[in-house]
């Protein structure tokens, strides 16, 4: 690996241009990072996952297993393009670089809702099939987990870290039925059942609950097939498999009636943080590129940062809810440079999400944009005006300085938006409750100054939070 002739980027293997960490976790003797990348052979862009500190055997393993993977075939699983080992700044270093696939993990679509039963079973089957056609090549995943599940729009699952996160956690293989299981448990009600994971609560009663305990619409078929997953009651994953492929089902991109209970967000929302050693693990599962992606800084994976509520109390005004049913139309919004920011991140800010993030660039030479421009920012468009009386804003770190901006006019500047309030310096969690209620289509977070991030100065919004008066 080698420093670029800019000085700011790490081409790896003279081809694979690192340009931005996604996930950085370190657990015992090892680190593990995921990067955006550019395969600059040809022309793509790629995520590269790099393992340092650790043996040479256990190196040797990582990169054992994404070979190994990277054998299957079938187009539900990320495919690896590349592995290779090498050494970044005197440490031993294994590396696998993927493809790049946009689209939420599983964990952020359940941590919304659940999904219908029919739509729930769609999704652990072709899960159940595609695992079980690569135990055919000889491959088990190991750490299977919502985490571990993409849903690009308009196409099947795609997973993530086949045969590779197992290697990386070092500590053996988990159980690929009994995780289906745990996955069909968790797209049924939105809990996971299993002890391995956290990115979801657990059931309130315990392991052995069903999902019809939880959810009384769960037919009582697919409720068995859950149950005999998670106990050990199929043979392996194709026996799975085909007890799935015997229950109604209904494609992924079907509409999804909204459920019958909801479970409340402030609940759901508190199991978001995750042991260090489990971060790394997820972070393997960080290699695609899209809007699930963009994990939480380190900082603000240390201050334990909760993410904004979904409902909360303004004063004088009552209670609020958020104002959008799906995700607006983000981007970002840098008018005197390129014009964009990191526009591939944007919707990260607005999915709800603390393993996700929108941020700026890095920029060199002092936290005023190197001098280069007076800020940049975040906007969001709502499609129509609507009412907010309060701003919810997770960043990525403290040490902002930030204005809240809104108008019905999409912006060619931020002096085009009317400056609601600003927060100089800000904390890593603004909330901004406005006196009166403000009607806006376009709501931009402007920065003009940025902490200092490493070799040079950035923000990232983790989520951002629109609240107005709930309806009647």
């Amino acid at each position: 690996m080698e420093q670029a002739s800019s000085g700011t980027r790490v081409v790896l293997d003279d081809r694979y241009a690192l340009e931005q960490i996604t996930a950085d976790a370190v657990a015992g003797d090892r680190r593990v990072a995921v990067w955006r990348a550019t395969d600059t052979a040809l022309g793509r862009r790629v995520s590269v996952l790099t393992v340092t500190g650790r043996t040479k055997k256990l190196r040797r393993e990582v990169a054992d297993a994404a070979t190994k993977a990277s054998r299957v075939t079938d187009g539900r699983f990320i495919r690896v393009l590349d592995v290779g080992e090498g050494d970044v700044e005197g440490e031993p270093v294994a590396w696998v670089a993927s493809e790049s696939v946009e689209g939420p993990t599983l964990t952020a679509l359940l941590r919304r809702q659940p999904l219908a039963p029919d739509v729930a079973v769609e999704l652990v089957k072709q899960c159940a099939a595609a695992l079980a056609g690569a135990a055919t090549a000889g491959c088990r995943h190991g750490r299977l987990d919502p985490d571990h599940v993409v849903l690009p729009a308009g196409a099947l699952p795609r997973i993530v870290g086949l045969e590779v996160d197992a290697a990386v956690d070092g500590n053996g293989e988990g159980d690929d039925v009994r995780a289906l299981g745990g996955l069909l448990f968790a797209t049924l009600t939105g809990r996971w059942p299993l002890r391995d994971w956290r990115g979801l609560p657990p059931p309130e009663h315990g392991e052995r609950v069903s999902p019809r305990a939880i959810r009384s619409a769960v037919p009582k078929e697919v409720d068995d097939v859950a149950a005999r997953a998670l106990t050990g009651g199929f043979d392996d994953v194709a026996a799975l498999a085909r007890a799935l492929s015997r229950l109604p089902s209904r494609p992924l991109d079907a509409p999804t009636p909204p459920p019958e209970d909801r479970l409340a967000p402030v609940r759901r929302w508190s199991w978001r943080l995750v042991p260090p050693l489990l971060v790394a693990v997820i972070a393997i599962g960080g290699w695609v590129i899209g809007s699930d992606l963009g994990r939480v800084p380190q900082s603000a994976r240390g201050h334990h940062a909760a993410l904004p509520p979904l409902t909360n109390s303004s004063p004088g005004a009552g209670a609020v809810q958020l104002v959008w049913r799906s995700p607006p139309q983000t981007t970002g919004f840098d008018p005197e440079g390129d014009g964009e920011e990191n526009n591939d991140e944007a919707g990260f800010a607005v999915d709800h999400d603390a393993t996700t993030s929108w941020t700026t660039d890095l920029y060199q030479h002092n936290s005023h944009f190197g001098g280069l421009k007076s800020g940049v920012g975040l906007l969001i468009d709502l499609g129509r005006p609507e009412s907010v009386s309060v701003a919810d804003v997770l960043l990525t770190a403290a040490g902002s300085d930030v204005e809240l901006r809104a108008g019905d006019t999409a912006p060619q500047a931020a002096s085009d938006l009317r400056l609601l309030d600003t927060s100089a310096p800000a904390g890593a969690h603004p909330v901004w409750h406005l006196k009166t209620p403000v009607v806006a289509r376009y709501w931009l977070l402007w920065f003009t100054n940025l902490p200092k991030a490493g070799s040079g100065y950035r923000i990232g919004v983790t989520d951002m939070a629109l609240l107005g008066r709930a309806s009647g």
